[in-house]
């Protein structure tokens, strides 16, 4: 085997004997099987063969030193490199003896470049040979290993190993990596394997169990479009069964709550980047989608990153459909946790989708330009509402009146019917009765406010000027209309039911 150190390229020689030659293979000798630079250290490179020699250059490759630890013996395969992220001149290397029957893990450590090795495999089933090794990136002495017979992990840097299956299956693991606070694993033949989030794992501690309340550091979330479910979604086909799980969509926080029970007050509320509260989670909450569960130790929650929708009326027929869900931009945020008398406030990231390239700013833009559209649609849906129930506690009530002491009042009755209907008629094309009525009577404003949130919410660009001019106009069409909606509460309506009090009847009233 060639090495390193010598300059006599001549001594690497070809596999194979005199009949048979090979150049290609590595099933022989003379291969360089694994290689990394260090992370913390210019021009430090680590090399290892698959005939177990280890090397090492300080200077980017031009001087080489033979540092193989003499306790991994002859013919090891150098399978795997890790350097330490926080340390200079400390490396990990995992190597395997399994072709020559001996399945025993072999994982060294060393501090000081390659002049002394220690060997960190206490734990590890002497069965179980080791193919990777990955340090964390946020906790020092934090280690995964991938073995023959699955995944094990260690708090003190390979002191001590316990295993880490958890729901992985029992699969020769044959590569790790960490990308953005995710553990990917590698498996042969039953697919990857990720951990979402290792947050929980480097902020593990015992003092948590003590605390009523803790909330664990959120890992940044993308503002991605869609949710969680199967990758790969779901086609006309339907889903293919061999397909993974995307994680959950969303800002994801891990919170844990000791003694927790079915009565425990317990929610959770969102910030905007101005500190503006966004939307409050708790178990007695009205809106389903608000609704919190929670058990006594470990939880999570997800936030969709989406503001609350528009105001809904049930049998509203329109062409545009009601406005949805405005996403949040990108950002810093927070969010407050509540567990009785405790309260914790963490910070979290929205982070851009990088398949755009929209500024923070033009995000920005276009949320406050959706929740402005959203907001004058609930006015104009919430005035629909009102205008719907002051009609029927009027019909409701002049159905019961005795026709001939009451004539002045079913007059003042159908007078202020006919103008909450002309407001109504603004706001909302009546006539609609089915889905293809729309087709026959012109929208109204709040069809055409959803239309014009629709157009804006596509994409991700902030509101163009022509969006900006026709939200101007409908909206100051709506305004018009709310405001006479107002004057028929505040004026006509009062009237009527002073008429009504003095005869010593029931007033007619909205319930906020």
């Amino acid at each position: 085997c060639p090495d390193l150190t010598s300059n006599d390229k001549s001594r690497q020689l070809t596999s194979g004997g005199p009949i048979t030659k090979d150049t290609t293979s590595v099933e022989y000798y003379c291969t360089i099987f694994t290689a990394a630079e260090s992370i913390l250290e210019k021009d430090l490179l680590w090399t290892g063969s698959d005939d177990g020699l280890i090397h090492v250059s300080k200077d980017g490759g031009k001087n080489w030193e033979n540092v193989t630890p003499p306790e991994a013996g002859k013919w090891m395969m150098w399978n795997c490199i890790e350097t330490d992220p926080f340390k200079k001149g400390v490396a990990y290397f995992v190597g395997t003896k399994y072709k020559l029957d001996d399945f025993a893990p072999y994982i060294f450590k060393t501090e000081d470049y390659g002049k002394t090795w220690k060997k960190i495999t206490n734990g590890i089933d002497n069965m179980h040979f080791t193919r990777a090794m990955r340090t964390d990136r946020k906790r020092p002495g934090l280690l995964y290993a991938g073995t023959e017979y699955g995944m094990y992990i260690s708090y003190d840097d390979g002191m001590n190993w316990k295993k880490f299956q958890l729901n992985l299956p029992v699969v020769p693991v044959t590569d790790l990596t960490i990308k953005e606070n995710d553990l990917i694993v590698a498996t042969q033949g039953r697919a990857f394997w990720v951990i979402d989030d290792l947050g929980v794992l480097q902020q593990k501690d015992a003092s948590i169990t003590n605390k009523n309340l803790h909330v664990f550091e959120v890992n940044d979330a993308y503002r991605a479009e869609g949710g969680g479910g199967r990758r790969g979604g779901r086609g006309q086909f339907g889903t293919a069964q061999n397909t993974g799980e995307n994680p959950v969509s969303g800002a994801v926080f891990n919170y844990y709550l000791k003694d927790a029970n079915d009565s425990s007050k317990v929610s959770i509320s969102i910030f905007d980047k101005k500190n503006k509260l966004i939307k409050t989670f708790s178990k007695t909450a009205k809106e389903p989608s608000d609704k919190l569960e929670f058990n006594s130790g470990m939880n999570q929650f997800a936030w969709d990153m989406n503001y609350p929708s528009a105001e809904r009326v049930d049998g509203l027929i329109l062409w545009n459909g009601g406005i949805g869900s405005a996403k949040a931009a990108p950002g810093k945020y927070n969010a407050r946790f509540r567990y009785g008398k405790d309260s914790v406030d963490i910070p979290f990231v929205i982070k851009a989708d990088p398949n755009y390239k929209t500024t923070e700013v033009d995000y920005d833009a276009q949320v406050e330009f959706l929740l402005a559209v959203r907001d004058k649609f609930s006015e104009v849906q919430k005035g629909i509402k009102n205008i719907r129930a002051l009609r029927t506690q009027i019909t409701d009530f002049t159905g019961k009146l005795d026709t001939a002491g009451t004539k002045d009042i079913k007059k003042l009755a159908d007078s202020l019917n006919k103008q909450l209907t002309a407001v109504e008629e603004a706001l909302y094309q009546t006539k609609s009765k089915s889905g293809q009525d729309v087709l026959n009577f012109p929208i109204r404003l709040n069809d055409k406010l959803a239309g014009l949130y629709n157009v804006a919410a596509s994409g991700q660009n902030p509101p163009s000027k022509q969006a900006r001019e026709a939200f101007a106009e409908l909206g100051g069409q709506a305004d018009v209309q709310l405001a006479k909606l107002k004057k028929i509460m505040d004026n006509e309506l009062k009237s009527f039911n002073k008429t009504i009090n003095d005869k010593q009847l029931p007033v007619i009233g909205i319930k906020n």
